[in-house]
């Protein structure tokens, strides 16, 4: 009994250890913007533009979820070496955040092990 509380305080306190380095993952000291940036091939419209034989014209974008709808933002030339980081940095966040719920949800699954070793 006395073994296996032992055991589960280590476990709770290893837990609530990598709870630290996730928080340190989530709270980065840069800005970042939430959305995906990628390169994106599309047609102008033009009847006797090349588009129309097939070669599409490649635009960098930002793509972002605003207000329930998706929006898209060109990105000139001279911007996206930044816009790559920041929505770098928040694809960085939103796995940390996920990982923060995953760490908690183990870390007071511990706690409450702990409690019934106890009783």
């Amino acid at each position: 009994m006395k073994a296996k509380t032992s055991r589960l305080r280590q476990q709770l306190w290893r837990a609530y250890r990598s709870l630290g380095r996730t928080l340190r993952t989530m709270t980065p000291d840069r800005s970042m913007t939430p959305g995906s940036f990628y390169l994106m091939r599309r047609k102008c419209g033009k009847a006797s533009c090349r588009c129309a034989r097939g070669q599409l014209h490649p635009v960098w974008v930002l793509t972002r979820s605003e207000a329930g709808r998706h929006k898209l933002y060109s990105v000139p030339a001279e911007q996206r070496a930044q816009v790559r980081q920041l929505a770098a940095a928040w694809r960085r966040y939103q796995r940390a955040r996920a990982q923060f719920g995953k760490h908690t949800a183990a870390l007071l699954a511990l706690a409450d092990q702990l409690a019934q070793a106890q009783k």
